[in-house]
């Protein structure tokens, strides 16, 4: 296992008689018993090394155990023994009415790679959580920060990005309500590679809306609490691969005093629902009474049922350009138009989420350990969507303007086309991961460690049960769908919908499969030399792995011909039942009548057989396999100039060589399927430097530079080649060519800290070359030209930005309060442009200008409340060239709250209330000239009980 010691001396010389005659400090002492026991002491340099010991105080014992003590306890200091050595911390007392209330203060450094959480359970005290996060924080040479303990499981968060959200300078992105994406220093989710113990995870897919997002990883498949200890890098380190962002670090079972035991018992409930769904939680460990063999188990299974809301169109664009059928009279070119659906939409969710973490620890030696980790997670998703749409194409409609937004605002329909649609389907997601990684530790006198390390990844992300998209026409009728604002001021039909008379017959019966499987092995060795030189070298860290990447997407549809669909007889009261619920949301002005929707068992009671017997040309198209195989070597050095020994710095230079090939299908200019095969290399130098500087005692300032590679996303690769049916007709056009983006980031960070408070200043570059962006270009598809989207290399990009968090410490409001805090985040981009040909505007898709983090923590002896205020601004989305018309995410706030009272040391119970606000997701469509509506979901607030017993 890999270490990092904050201020830890391993010395070689005479014996420790004579040292202890000529030192007279208790940092003198510590490095005696280190230099003659051959032992790590880890021990806070800035408290130790102001304590002048007595000569009464020479400890005189023949057991370091006992010298110990007799140094240590006199003097306010406690000691443990860990993996990484003995631990040497201050008692501080926290405000409280009873000074006997004593905790400890970790400073035990975990930023080392492969180094596992220093697992003393910070999860009953925020503060103790937030101040060793710190300590990691101030004792890690480059941009970094870390969460640990309460900070991931004390504060409301849903998931793991949620309580990531709470660092500074991430931001999320939300599904349904609930975080699904992370970003970080002003760049989006597929730069934010996501690591477990320094080795590379495999992503999931989403596959219902075939979604492809590479590598931006679905932490909606893990719980909070699922991990101890996350360090988020804001520069890459050579020690990691590159582009790493996350890295999620397993506990070390040997770091625990005893066996525990935690369970928690919890039940949640969506606001103005009466079912409450249940959720269980265990996390137990146990170590052998010799102390050689120590496990961690940890389980996590949660239901979650979600019903949202919402309006949306598909697709918007400039009258001018907008088809025939699409283009309204009397409008100006350059207006904001609907060319495809409006739709009302109530989707419900049923999740279920199991997690299994098991990690076992052995060492029956002092010089080797073995270590062994198994995580698993399953999701069960199931969906039933119901939608009531209409098309805008419609020859006796008649639009007005919003002179405000220069878009179509109100629209006429003498005889609307509209339908009732049903979606179903099942989706399962899973991810599991095993490690082994040894360590030997050299004989006495040697400072060197070995870890060859195994890990293999591997998830599956699949339809469980087929999407099956029902419609059914409505008949014509008059109708009035009016835009106002962020709101829908009208959607009525001129008929009742509850009647089945209203509907006609079925226009479309499809279904879907969808298999995704991607895996990842890494196998290698890293290796830690400890040297003491004259020059300032004072460690040596180096090694060597192999990263073998597979991604497989499988897609096959079948659907009914207009033929047979025709054929079908006509709907009667069999097809059709009422919704369960009825629609009502806050951006909707008039409540909305009822409908009628297809029945779940349509297909059985038409007796219609839909069977994926064999794969369709526009199977193939739509399917495709990605493989990388990278060799990669690293060496990253630590300095410390003697003669500035308040300047510590870190070189490190990683090498990568990697191949990737992509396999897919094209048609031909015959129109006949065609396999290809494309295989491209790079390789490249990929440097780091940090400096670190000890201006003061309160004043810390740190310099950064770093070079990363991030690879292409997965469905960019996939050579396919095949026409879209919604908005104005283009295709799409893969490119297996493509290459790695690289970024260059510099940083310049000052910190300021004091016993109780803490600010930090860091401004920050990315220059990116080879940025991805999509480019049109004219092709011929089955004899008819189309505009193609294809993903290029061709653009460059500058993100500059400055982030500024701070860690306060509040008046108490009255003498029952032991803490009082507001922790605080805000990054600010200063500027952030795209350059690339054909493209005006020059925004970066999935980066906020400003992104914010603010929480109130208040903590008395019996109870803790936590107020969590998350913002982001408004930002691109996605750039839709084929529309002319760019979709924009509003700016959102969240306020998530939480209540605990702690009964005992043993019993605990919390409230949670997450969007507390009700706030809902806007979207809207930008162009230069206009905006619009686009979508606006309302997925309502979600309240959670939970009983934690720990033994």
């Amino acid at each position: 296992m890999g270490r990092i010691f904050c201020f830890a001396l391993m010395l070689f010389g005479v014996y420790a008689k004579q040292l202890y005659a000529a030192q007279s400090t208790l940092k003198a002492a510590l490095n005696a018993l280190a230099e003659q026991y051959q032992v790590a002491i880890i021990y806070p340099d800035k408290l130790v090394s102001d304590v002048v010991l007595p000569s009464a105080e020479v400890p005189k014992a023949n057991s370091i155990e006992a010298r110990l003590d007799t140094l240590l306890l006199k003097n306010g200091f406690i000691w443990q023994q860990t993996p990484s050595g003995i631990v040497v911390s201050k008692s501080v007392k926290i405000q409280s009415k009873t000074p006997s209330q004593l905790v400890m203060e970790e400073v035990t450094v975990t930023g080392d790679k492969h180094s596992k959480a220093y697992t003393r359970l910070y999860d009953r005290n925020y503060q103790q959580s937030a101040d060793y996060a710190q300590q990691q924080k101030q004792n890690y040479l480059g941009e970094a920060d870390f969460a640990n303990g309460a900070m991931l499981s004390l504060l409301p968060a849903e998931n793991l990005a949620e309580a990531l959200q709470a660092i500074p300078g991430m931001s999320i992105s939300r599904d349904r309500g609930e975080a699904l994406n992370i970003s970080a220093m002003g760049l989006g989710p597929e730069y934010q590679l996501t690591l477990l113990n320094g080795h590379r995870l495999a992503n999931t897919e989403n596959v219902r809306n075939s979604n492809q997002y590479g590598q931006q990883y679905r932490f909606d498949t893990f719980s909070a609490e699922l991990f101890s200890n996350i360090a988020v890098y804001k520069l890459a380190d050579s020690r990691f691969p590159s582009g790493a962002a996350v890295n999620l670090v397993s506990d070390d079972p040997l770091s625990f005093d005893g066996d525990h035991l935690k369970v928690t018992l919890t039940s949640a409930a969506l606001a103005g629902e009466r079912n409450f769904q249940p959720s269980f939680g265990l996390t137990a460990n146990t170590l052998s009474a010799d102390e050689e063999l120590a496990a961690v188990v940890k389980f996590n299974y949660e239901n979650r049922l979600q019903r949202q809301f919402q309006f949306e169109t598909w697709h918007w664009g400039n009258n001018e350009g907008a088809p025939a059928a699409y283009y309204w009279q009397g409008l100006e070119s350059n207006s904001l138009v609907p060319t495809d659906t409006l739709a009302l939409t109530i989707e419900n969710e049923d999740r279920t989420r199991t997690s299994y973490y098991a990690n076992l620890a052995w060492r029956p030696h002092p010089q080797f350990e073995l270590d062994t980790l198994w995580l698993r997670s399953d999701t069960d998703f199931t969906y039933d969507e119901h939608r009531l749409s209409i098309n805008p194409l419609s020859e006796q409609a008649k639009a007005t303007l919003d002179e405000k937004n220069n878009s179509v605002q109100n629209v006429q329909f003498g005889a609307t086309q509209s339908k009732s649609s049903r979606e179903e389907s099942g989706l399962y997601y899973r991810n599991q991961t095993f490690q082994i990684i040894p360590t030997w530790y050299a004989k006495d006198g040697s400072h060197w460690q070995i870890s060859p390390f195994y890990s293999h990844s591997e998830s599956l992300s699949a339809t469980k049960a087929p999407i099956t998209r029902t419609h059914v026409d409505l008949k014509p009728v008059p109708a009035v769908v009016s835009i106002s604002g962020k709101k829908l001021a009208q959607y009525e039909f001129a008929t009742n919908l509850a009647l089945v008379n209203s509907y006609s017959q079925l226009s479309q019966l499809s279904r879907r499969m969808i298999e995704v499987n991607d895996q990842v092995t890494e196998w290698g060795v890293d290796n830690t030399w400890q040297v003491s030189s004259s020059w300032g070298l004072s460690s040596v860290q180096f090694g060597a792995v192999k990263s073998a990447q597979s991604h497989q997407y499988l897609r096959q549809d079948i659907n009914l011909s207009k033929a047979q669909l025709a054929a079908l007889p006509d709907l009667d009261g069999r097809w059709l039942e009422p919704l369960n619920k009825p629609f009502k949301a806050d951006f909707l002005s008039q409540p909305m009548q009822a409908w009628l929707i297809p029945k779940r068992d349509l297909l059985q009671l038409y007796d219609i057989e839909l069977p994926f017997s064999e794969r369709h040309t526009n199977d193939y198209l739509n399917s495709y396999e990605n493989k990388f195989t990278a060799y990669e070597s690293y060496i990253h050095s630590l300095w410390q100039i003697p003669e500035l020994e308040s300047l510590t710095a870190a070189f490190g230079l990683r090498y990568s060589d990697t191949r990737s090939k992509t396999l897919g299908y094209q048609l031909n200019e015959n129109n006949q399927l065609e396999e290809l095969y494309k295989q491209v290399k790079f390789s490249m130098w990929l440097p780091s430097l940090n400096i670190k500087w000890q201006l003061s005692d309160q004043w810390l300032g740190r310099l950064g530079y770093s070079r990363a590679v991030n690879r292409p996303n997965y469905s960019d690769l996939n050579p396919k080649l095949h026409v879209n049916s919604g908005g104005l007709a283009y295709a799409e056009v893969g490119n297996p060519t493509l290459k790695p983006v690289l970024a260059d980031t510099t940083s310049l960070s000052l910190n300021w800290l004091t016993e109780e408070n803490n600010l930090q200043l860091m401004a920050f570059n990315h220059q990116l070359d080879n940025f991805i962006v999509e480019q049109i270009k004219a092709i011929t598809y089955q004899q008819q030209q189309y505009p193609a989207l294809q993903a290029t290399n061709d653009g460059q990009a500058t993100i500059n930005g400055l982030q500024l968090s701070a860690d306060l410490s509040l008046p108490m409001l009255s003498n029952s309060f032991l803490q009082s805090r507001m922790i605080t985040s805000v990054s600010q981009l200063l500027d952030a442009k795209l350059t690339a040909k054909q493209i005006n505007n020059p925004e970066i898709e999935g980066v906020s200008e400003l992104t914010a983090n603010l929480r109130f923590l208040f903590n008395a002896k019996r109870w803790q409340s936590a107020v969590n205020v998350n913002y982001r601004s408004e930002f691109l989305e996605q750039r839709d060239l084929s529309n002319n018309a760019d979709v924009y995410i509003d700016d959102f706030t969240s306020v998530d709250l939480s209540y605990s009272w702690f009964f005992s040391d043993a019993v605990a119970l919390r409230f949670d209330i997450f969007n507390a606000t009700d706030k809902s997701l806007v979207r809207e469509v930008q162009t230069n000239d206009a905006s619009s509506l686009m979508k606006v979901e309302q997925f309502g607030r979600r309240f959670v009980l939970s009983l934690s017993l720990t033994l």
